[in-house]
């Protein structure tokens, strides 16, 4: 199992900032983490993103803003053409300006918004449009005080737009330096890699290189959760996907989302939602449907 990256800008220097296209046949980078925070919106494709400890859908205009070492990775799920992944991301140290610049500007709401992006947030509605086409056109000017000029835009424009979302309740940051925090990332990669899948304790430990009672009391006090609580978090965030993006019937969804018996899946399904899979797919349908007519 590849081991989770700690990705850097190219530069030597703290004061720039990295903004990239990319256009690959699946997102490729594991679950990781980096200093510089992260504006990333997808261009194309579908799948799974997982931020801190939530993991949502995302597919084409997703705009999410990630503080300082918060692990994430985006999953492509959806495979239709050479090209099922583009994104353009914009990277950059919270003092790529100077220091406390923002503080030093009066620039309270960017102070703001770095401080909030540590929970991750997920921009929606009309205006994410016009962000997203901002960022690309920094990927298609040279001069960099232009760049500049355009990604304090960018940063401007999030600081007024009011529909957002964070998605995790706490913020999720990681030391570097901290071994914990390393082995949690590799189970948590091994996780994401492979909810679908069979999972077992002795599997988890393993790669944690713990013993099972030792790995149960880190994951634990790491998480707060139980490894079976993390994989079925995982697996209902997919089947409840899979029941408003597919007209799979739920036998079907349970066991591509890794459940094994139908009528347990049926009773967790219905104790964590409290509707029934197909309740609950009339239901959000219905709520969706009713949106788009108005």
């Amino acid at each position: 199992m590849v081991k989770p990256t700690l990705e850097t800008l190219s530069s030597d220097s703290k004061n720039t900032f990295l903004v990239r296209l990319f256009e690959q046949h699946e997102f490729a980078s594991p679950y990781h983490f980096h200093p510089e925070y992260e504006l990333t919106a997808i261009l194309k494709g579908e799948g799974n993103r997982f931020v801190g400890n939530h993991m949502s859908a995302y597919q084409q205009g997703d705009l999410v803003l990630i503080g300082g070492n918060v692990p994430h990775c985006w999953k492509t799920t959806l495979y239709d053409a050479e090209i099922n992944a583009k994104s353009v991301v914009i990277q950059f140290r919270v003092d790529f300006l100077g220091a406390n610049f923002f503080e030093n500007q009066s620039a309270w709401k960017v102070v703001q918004l770095f401080k909030k992006s540590f929970h991750g947030i997920h921009f929606s509605g009309a205006g994410t449009t016009a962000i997203i086409d901002l960022m690309l056109a920094i990927t298609k000017v040279n001069d960099p005080l232009k760049k500049l000029i355009l990604l304090l835009d960018v940063l401007d424009h999030l600081t007024d737009h009011a529909a957002y979302s964070f998605l995790n309740e706490e913020p999720v940051i990681c030391s570097p330096q901290a071994v914990e925090h390393q082995r949690l990332k590799i189970v948590q990669s091994f996780i994401i890699d492979n909810f679908r899948n069979k999972i077992t304790l002795d599997q988890v430990a393993g790669i944690a290189i713990m013993t099972r009672n030792a790995f149960c009391k880190f994951y634990k006090k790491m998480t707060g959760k139980t490894l079976t609580e993390a994989i079925t978090y995982y697996r209902l965030q997919y089947a409840m996907q899979q029941l408003l993006s597919t007209d799979k019937n739920a036998t079907q969804i349970c066991f591509d989302a890794g459940f094994n018996d139908v009528a347990s899946f049926h009773k967790t399904f219905k104790l964590h939602t409290g509707e029934s899979p197909l309740g609950y797919r009339k239901q959000h349908l219905g709520l969706i449907n009713a949106v788009s007519v108005h």
